[in-house]
């Protein structure tokens, strides 16, 4: 089952940032102490910064404006808009006037969260000539967020697109847009949003994160892309595994039409160890997989393993279950009777299939590294028939005594073209096995 995702609706940590650096503009004011006559602001100039280009701010109007910013600092927000309130009153602004009141304003906006007040008025202060690039875009950035904190995610979206063609650049805002489109109910936009950061973070040697891949493979999902949602799924389980995501994966190769039956015990041999076998039929039909295959040692092993866990001796099966234990553990006793006499035999066959079955028998009682010889001479001596899944045998032992190497080295023989339904599915999910930590 996939895991639903819920976004997050933090907004950017620019935005203390930003507020700190709208309210910073107003120390251009006259000293605190207002002069009987006040300065005049010269005219407005060209420059990025008023205060750099000599710009000057009247004391009755800055003196307050001040007051707020420390205010604002302090978090005492309605002292702050008193004090707006005030320099506000003061007639015949000038334009540069103008513009500082605008952005402490929309500093007291984005403080209160009140985003339609923020866009409003950084769109009034970027109407002159002195924001900043940096400083444009950082207030795009913050009205975006605003607006999404806001769920207001139509116009979250019109300002992200705002920030981006200005230049902005923060990962944030882009994982802000895509979840602005899945919250909004655009699936679709959200997901090729998200194949797009993605894209950018893999090309950039970057581990995408987990909330952009849970949201992938759900907007997948959403829109009935079987493949897409497998393979945002298949990212998950490489990046970020997990019981239930391995479960989610190899579902989905359970349910591939023309699974081959050949594959199908490898399939469960691949879920003992990524996902878990979690109900008593993923025991017994292992196990009585294993047994006609020729290997009852394995089913031995694994039947054992679910009356062990509590998952199978009880319940309207019990009576059936035990007659396939009987069964198996019949067999399993005469495999280990035998199991010398029949690995000196079949060294003296041409085909190394029967060697590589008493190899894997040896391992499964246990003798690892003399199995593991057994079967890798087998592979070389050559098998006929169902070599797949003999080397998919040998992956999983290697595995299992952590010779990732030699494991990587056999898979990477596997998988060709035309090869039966599932075999390349196999390969994949043993690779992505084998790089988990």
């Amino acid at each position: 089952m996939i895991q639903k995702s819920r976004p997050s609706r933090r907004v950017p940590a620019t935005l203390a940032a930003l507020t700190l650096g709208v309210l910073g503009l107003c120390s251009s004011a006259q000293s605190a102490a207002p002069d009987p006559e006040p300065a005049q602001a010269p005219a407005p100039g060209s420059s990025a910064a008023g205060a750099a280009a000599g710009l000057t701010v009247r004391a009755e109007i800055g003196v307050p404006l001040q007051d707020a910013q420390r205010l604002l600092g302090e978090k005492k927000n309605q002292e702050a808009a008193e004090k707006i309130q005030a320099a506000e009153a003061v007639a015949a602004k000038t334009p540069y006037e103008l513009h500082i009141l605008a952005r402490v304003k929309g500093a007291l906006a984005v403080a209160t969260g009140d985003a339609d007040l923020a866009a409003q008025q950084f769109e009034s202060a970027g109407s002159g000539p002195w924001f900043t690039k940096a400083e444009r875009v950082a207030s795009l950035q913050a009205v975006a967020a605003l607006y999404y904190n806001a769920k207001n995610y139509a116009n979250a979206l019109i300002w992200v697109e705002r920030y981006l063609q200005a230049g902005g650049n923060d990962p944030g805002m882009l994982t802000l847009r895509a979840q602005s489109f899945y919250l909004k109910g655009d699936y679709a936009s959200a997901a090729n949003a998200l194949t797009e950061e993605i894209g950018k973070a893999k090309a950039a040697g970057q581990k995408p994160t987990e909330i952009q891949l849970r949201l992938l493979a759900d907007s997948r999902g959403r829109v009935h892309d079987e493949a897409g949602q497998t393979q945002a799924l298949e990212l998950l389980v490489e990046h970020y595994p997990d019981q239930a995501r391995w479960q989610s994966v190899l579902a989905r190769l359970w349910s591939k039409p023309m699974l081959a039956p050949s594959l199908q015990l490898d399939v469960f041999r691949l879920q003992r160890v990524a996902a878990g076998l979690l109900e008593a039929s993923d025991y017994t039909d292992m196990a009585e997989m294993a047994l006609q295959s020729g290997s009852a040692i394995e089913a031995n092993t694994i039947i054992e393993q679910g009356y062990a866990a509590g998952l199978i001796g009880s319940g309207p099966k019990a009576a059936e279950a035990g007659r396939l234990r009987a069964k198996i553990a019949k067999a399993a006793a005469e495999d280990r009777d035998t199991l010398e006499k029949d690995v000196a035999r079949a060294k003296n066959l041409a085909d190394g299939l029967a060697m590589f079955n008493y190899g894997f028998n040896l391992f499964q009682i246990g003798q690892t590294e003399r199995g593991i010889g057994q079967m890798e001479q087998a592979l070389a001596r050559g098998i006929a028939r169902h070599g797949e899944s003999a080397k998919l045998r040998l992956v999983a032992a290697y595995a299992k005594v952590k010779e990732i190497d030699k494991a990587k080295r056999l898979l990477a023989t596997l998988g060709e073209p035309n090869a039966l339904v599932g075999l390349q599915d196999l390969v994949r999910y043993w690779g992505l096995f084998l790089r988990q930590p």
